[in-house]
């Protein structure tokens, strides 16, 4: 009798403990995407000038986001601004970013080569286009650069644009 009694107490802790469990999908969004995500929007490794100063912290208990991740520039470069559309879920993070000594931005590789393809974005509040476009010059991440939009003519519209990532580059709006 009393072994009876201390299993049927015992099943409902088991089932917490099996339902909370990562096997079980505890629905949280991998915090190692995002670092890997957060580089290859800077074009710079975690702890590089102009890469995320550190890995996102691994105590955070973020939402899985079931849409595309959006990422931008906060401040004047201080940090990343990640964003969870989600209408249900949606959650904001800041990744904060290595600020560089003078001299480091002249050390910095160039990310984008003149005649390179690119996938050029514009975006705001609600709404991303993109299409495709060459490089007219070489570029680092964070630098204005000339583009040539591809519209099946030789003669595609010159725009400048801001190189994001290797292949990346966003048309600033307003």
């Amino acid at each position: 009798m009393r072994l009876t009694y201390i299993l049927a107490a015992a099943l409902p802790l088991a089932a917490v403990l099996v339902l909370t469990s990562p096997a079980f999908g505890n629905d949280l969004h991998e915090l190692a995407a995002i670092d890997r995500d957060v580089a290859a929007f800077t074009g710079v490794p975690v702890g590089g000038s102009g890469g995320a100063q550190g890995l996102v912290d691994r105590q955070l208990r973020l939402a899985r986001c079931r849409q595309t991740l959006e990422f931008s520039y906060y401040g004047t470069r201080t940090s990343v601004l990640v964003v969870c559309p989600d209408a249900s879920s949606g959650w904001r993070l800041f990744v904060p970013l290595m600020q560089g000594r003078a001299g480091d931005q002249d050390a910095a590789a160039t990310v984008v080569s003149r005649r390179d393809l690119l996938r050029v974005e514009a975006g705001g509040a609600g709404f991303r286009i993109s299409r495709s476009g060459e490089a007219l010059d070489d570029g680092r991440t964070g630098q204005m650069i000339r583009v040539r939009l591809d519209d099946g003519t030789r003669q595609g519209r010159v725009i400048s644009a801001e190189v994001i990532a290797p292949g990346r580059v966003r048309v600033p709006i307003g």
